[in-house]
């Protein structure tokens, strides 16, 4: 399960200011500073086989069209951006307008042969599910060749002292 994740830089892919920013993020989220219009939402990332990975993250509140979805060099971007405008008017001297903004951004470093071409999204009850087709190819198996016969008494012989000291 280790090898759904793949890591191509210690910096995950981004760039230097995406490190920044993301750096800030961090902080303010656990700081409790960046408030309700901006939410870095929880991802669940899981294989069901070999050959899909799962990204599963909630999304409340949003519609299929205020989620982005594309692929960059290995890495699946998630963007989301919702308002909504809420007006009230009382005859002519009461006015009042609610407003909501809600964003989110997440990143996603793809496996190894992931088919990008073939990636599928549906959101259900605010819940997006994107599944991520993955062609692993068969693991070769290297076939190890006998050195020349002093390495085999050599361990031969460390196996029999090991064994008398016993």
């Amino acid at each position: 399960m280790f090898d759904l994740i793949r890591r191509p830089n210690d910096t995950l892919g981004l760039s230097t200011f995406e490190e920044i920013d993301k750096l800030f993020d961090n902080f303010w989220r656990t700081a409790g500073m960046l408030g309700n219009n901006f939410n870095l939402p929880s991802v669940d990332i899981y294989s069901t086989d070999d050959s899909h990975m799962v990204v599963e993250m909630q999304a409340p509140g949003f519609d299929t069209d205020d989620i982005e979805l594309n692929v960059r060099n290995g890495i699946l971007e998630i963007k989301g951006e919702t308002s909504e405008k809420q007006e009230e008017k009382e005859g002519k001297k009461s006015y009042l307008v609610r407003e909501r903004n809600a964003s989110f951004a997440r990143r996603v470093v793809l496996p190894e042969g992931a088919d990008a071409d073939n990636i599928s999204a549906e959101l259900d009850k605010g819940l997006l599910k994107v599944t991520v087709p993955v062609n692993r190819p068969e693991a070769k198996r290297i076939q190890i060749k006998a050195g020349n016969s002093k390495g085999k008494a050599k361990l031969a012989s460390l196996t029999n002292t090991k064994s008398e000291t016993k």
